[in-house]
């Protein structure tokens, strides 16, 4: 082997050598670049979910009760059930009266 012929076989593996590292180089940036998306589009399906399960307290919980437009609002019928409860009891101690009078009690 001549020295041209051994030059040129140190400059082929040392090119070799420099194309393997910069391929390698691509390839890591490649892999980095592929990484950041996977890890940029999970942290937006994870913002996506953590924002959604917030509607599931929504869902899981009693609906609210919306009157319809003729209904009663729900402090009359309180204001109703109480008054009922008032005429009761005055009927009550009008018939227990009119008992002890009946009984010559009174």
């Amino acid at each position: 082997m001549t020295s041209n012929e051994i030059l040129m076989l140190a400059v082929g593996l040392f090119t070799g050598a420099q194309l393997m590292n910069l391929m390698h180089a691509v390839w890591v940036s490649q892999d980095a670049r592929r990484g950041a998306a996977a890890s940029q589009a999970a942290l937006k399906r994870a913002a996506g979910d953590h924002f959604l399960n917030g509607f599931r307290l929504y869902r899981l919980g009693v609906p609210p009760v919306v009157p319809a437009p003729g209904d009663p609002h729900p402090a009359e019928l309180l204001e109703a059930s109480v008054r009922d409860f008032e005429l009761k009891l005055w009927d009550a101690s009008d018939r227990i009266e009119d008992a002890a009078r009946r009984d010559g009690l009174l």
